[in-house]
């Protein structure tokens, strides 16, 4: 058997197979947990206990309801810190000019991120006074 044949075989499984097994795992215990919450809840209801919200919160696999609500200052750090390491691995590691130009376009849009999320935040406040 021809041996030399397999490493581009797995490559190929591996690379498209990959994203379908992260996706069934996730998906597979997010259903293991809505299923407790259910089960744990179905048991509360038939034993005639009143639910209160306190009481649902410390339900096992209870999860809480996101308003969308992301968090921009924190995603304008992380994007701006991402475009410095960038720009530094160019200057420093490689000397690439268009890396470090790559590094800066980065911190740009993390910046940008950065001073939206402190307007949002500062705006928010003036809008609740």
């Amino acid at each position: 058997m021809d041996w030399d044949i397999l490493i581009p075989l797995f490559g190929i499984v591996g690379v498209f197979g990959m994203p379908v097994f992260i996706v069934w795992v996730v998906s597979y215990f997010s259903g293991k947990r809505e299923e407790r919450f259910h089960q744990t809840l179905q048991e509360l209801i038939q034993s005639g206990q009143e639910l209160t919200p306190e009481l649902l919160q410390g339900l096992p696999g209870y999860k809480k309801e996101e308003n969308g609500e992301r968090n921009d200052i924190r995603s304008g750090i992380i994007t701006a810190s991402v475009g410095i390491g960038i720009a530094l691995f160019g200057y420093i590691g490689v000397e690439e000019e268009a890396l470090i130009g790559i590094g800066l376009l980065v911190f740009s849009i993390g910046l940008g991120i950065l001073v939206y999320g402190i307007y949002s935040r500062n705006k928010k406040v003036d809008d609740s006074s």
